[in-house]
């Protein structure tokens, strides 16, 4: 009996943790009111919501008030088209959808004929009125631009002014062993919380994996005042977010080289020999290759993104020539 009460209460944690694992959400919400011109709520409008990569679409039909909500949104390219009776097609074209967004797209449809549309081509502001986190988003173009030590995408994160990456901070590609080792804002080193498409991957200051950085599609930094679903961080969220394939095929390949033949001569107490070889003081060689590759398996149904990547570097011996 005592035994069985014993396996009872460990079933019993497992599902709270469970529990609050899924309460830890990366994704987005859009949300909105759709309207007539005198700003009357249209009651059973349909609301379709389209993701521009995969053509996947979901509807909502608004309620009493007017209102419709999309939750559970994954970061991407997106698309809505609202349609009542009488009125002519609203369509807003193209935006962004960001991790942990929440975007605003309300819908004012005019007198007509549902064949003809009104199309919206600037993207809608995302102000998030349902937190009170203080967060940035680091989309896929920036990562591209920004030359990131290491190309370990948790450097992403000291990006933000106030995160303090310290001495300790992870500079090598692949590696983890100090990826929680940055200071969110104040006193939370070691105590952040680091997700991948929103599985905790953190243990001390260590985390569980390191992708390549060229298959991260973004990277949300949160810090100090999180909600109550980050409640076990001491104050610091780092959530990176995965590429996914789409209906079109793409890809990228590339090289990166860092010979320390163009470096400048590092330590000026180090005595020059003449017609010595000096590469030992200029750094290391770093070599670094790889690729991604992703497309449709299944049109609009079944999708496919892979990466490969590998590096090497190594320090010349000190040699002196006479």
């Amino acid at each position: 009996m005592v035994y069985d009460m014993a396996m009872l209460l460990r079933l019993l944690f497992m599902s709270l943790a469970m529990v609050v694992c899924w309460a830890q959400d990366y994704r987005a919400k859009i949300q909105g009111s759709v309207t007539d011109s005198a700003g009357a709520a249209l009651v059973g409008a349909r609301v379709v919501l389209r993701n521009v990569g995969t053509a996947g679409e979901v509807v909502r039909i608004c309620g009493p008030d007017g209102r419709y909500v999309f939750d559970f949104i994954e970061s991407g390219q997106y698309s809505i088209t609202v349609e009542a009776k009488g009125f002519k097609r609203f369509e807003q074209s193209a935006f962004t959808v960001q991790n942990r967004g929440d975007i605003t797209i309300d819908a004012k449809l005019a007198l007509g004929a549902v064949s003809e549309s009104i199309t919206v081509e600037a993207s809608p502001v995302a102000v998030n009125f349902n937190s009170s986190s203080d967060s940035i988003t680091v989309g896929r173009e920036l990562i591209d631009q920004m030359p990131i030590r290491g190309r370990n995408p948790y450097n992403i994160s000291t990006l933000d002014p106030t995160m303090n990456g310290g001495e300790a901070a992870e500079n090598r590609p692949y590696h983890h062993a100090f990826a929680n080792a940055v200071d969110a804002g104040g006193q939370t080193t070691n105590a952040n919380d680091v997700q991948l498409d929103g599985v905790p991957l953190t243990s001390s200051y260590k985390t569980a994996y390191t992708p390549s950085m060229e298959a991260v599609g973004e990277v949300t930094i949160q810090k100090n005042a999180v909600d109550s679903e980050f409640g076990y961080s001491a104050g610091g969220i780092v959530i990176l977010n995965m590429k996914s394939g789409t209906n079109r095929w793409g890809g990228s390949g590339y090289y990166h080289n860092r010979n320390p033949r163009f470096n400048a001569f590092g330590d000026p107490t180090v005595p020059r020999i003449e017609g010595g070889n000096e590469l030992e003081n200029r750094g290391t060689d770093l070599k670094m290759f790889g690729g991604t590759l992703g497309g449709p398996i299944v049109k609009n149904k079944l999708f496919f993104f892979s990466s490969y990547e590998q590096s090497s570097a190594s320090m010349f011996s000190q040699e002196s020539l006479s």
